[in-house]
């Protein structure tokens, strides 16, 4: 998007505030230029060349969650998600270098150097040089110790063809992520085993790379439709079916971006298709089960699909609409504002009773996971495939 076309998207806005109670950090802040309409008036002055980059306008949108609640309230149908993308590479591009704790995200979003990372990581963290070291860090880069916690240090699935269990025909490809990859292990395990019940063999490319959300929020928009153009390219060439996604995330970028050949289909959304009385039914689950609803996600977030299961009480997590303040880098990125987001998300959890939270969203199950080990709980977070998979017939 270009500053004209910056502008022409920025104009529809008509100042209205219907988006304003929407707005997750609006309605903790109470500030003007914190809420959409703001931030829009302050990406517009940006465009036009009315104010530069390092005179505040980084605070304002930095601070915004990009969860987009705002385009569903918005009666002019402003694509607010597009004007800050394009306004973060458009400081990017006039104010090289910029923050470096973006730049630092965007380089260890890579699937191979994160993982590298995790295997350094895993065993350093525990030494006292570590512990040290992170006494010295800026306390905007506190979280980042607390979340590599979560690193599996293990290599993800490995690149191939992993056949199916009962063979009928079928292929798939996997999308596998970069970020999931070291932290979504048992994902990742019961989302294969369950395509490969259904009769699925299973095809995840070598050179299938990152979907690129991580760098196209934080303004590398280049880099990444760099990801999408490989992603494109290798789905061109597979003979499967549909490209299976275990995080919303990546499917919403998928789907935006176009960046897949084979139809994006999330395992949920298969599973629902699959789970029609003909398979095996589900081992019952007699507790609580309490269902987060990502930003990123189009459908229920699985509700439907764990209705499945008998005996289980599924239930909706209150204020659903509100991010949780994961928001994919903004739980590094803005430490006190995702904490507090996510807190009255715990705090929701706790009132409810549920005994396993459910969500899709791979930056949503690190930022639950930290602060219910924080919170000294032990609820478990859970991803519908994997809950599914637990309750799959032996």
């Amino acid at each position: 998007m270009t500053p004209e076309e910056l502008l022409t998207e920025a104009d529809r806005c008509v100042k209205c505030g219907l988006c304003l109670p929407e707005c997750p950090t609006y309605r903790l802040l109470a500030h003007e230029a914190d809420s959409p309409r703001g931030r829009i008036s302050l990406m517009q002055a940006l465009a036009a060349g009315e104010i530069a980059p390092g005179t505040g306008i980084e605070i304002h949108l930095d601070r915004c969650l990009g969860c987009r609640s705002c385009e569903t309230a918005c009666p002019s149908g402003v694509r607010y998600g597009l004007l800050l993308d394009a306004s973060r590479n458009l400081i990017a591009k006039r104010k090289p270098g910029g923050s470096g704790l973006r730049w630092l995200l965007t380089q260890m979003s890579e699937p191979k150097r994160l993982a590298l990372i995790s295997r350094i990581y895993r065993p350093f963290r525990r030494s006292k040089i570590a512990r040290w070291a992170t006494t010295l860090l800026p306390q905007r880069y506190k979280r980042l110790p607390e979340l590599g916690r979560q690193l599996a240090g293990t290599p993800s699935l490995p690149a191939g063809l992993y056949p199916a269990d009962q063979p009928k025909g079928r292929l798939v490809q996997l999308f596998v992520g970069c970020v999931a990859s070291q932290v979504e292990q048992s994902l990742l395990e019961s989302g294969l085993a369950l395509l490969r019940k259904l009769g699925y063999a299973v095809e995840i490319p070598q050179t299938q790379c990152c979907c690129g959300a991580m760098h196209r929020h934080n303004g590398a928009v280049q880099q990444a439709e760099r990801y999408c153009e490989t992603n494109r390219k290798q789905t061109a060439k597979s003979r499967a079916q549909a490209l299976i996604t275990l995080a919303s995330a990546c499917e919403l970028e998928l789907r935006e971006q176009q960046a897949s050949n084979l139809p994006v289909v999330s395992i949920s959304d298969l599973l629902l298709t699959q789970l029609d009385g003909k398979n095996p039914p589900l081992k019952p689950y007699p507790g609580r089960v309490a269902v987060h609803l990502p930003c990123s996600s189009r459908d229920d977030g699985g509700l439907a699909l764990l209705k499945r299961i008998p005996q289980a009480e599924i239930i909706p997590l209150a204020e659903n609409g509100v991010c949780c303040g994961a928001a994919g880098s903004y739980l590094l990125t803005q430490p006190e504002l995702s904490k507090r987001l996510g807190k009255a998300k715990i705090e929701k959890l706790l009132a409810s009773g549920a005994d396993i939270l459910i969500t899709s969203n791979t930056g949503c199950s690190l930022q639950f996971r930290q602060l219910l080990e924080e919170a000294g709980l032990e609820t478990r977070v859970m991803h519908p495939a994997e809950l599914i998979h637990q309750q799959w017939p032996d």
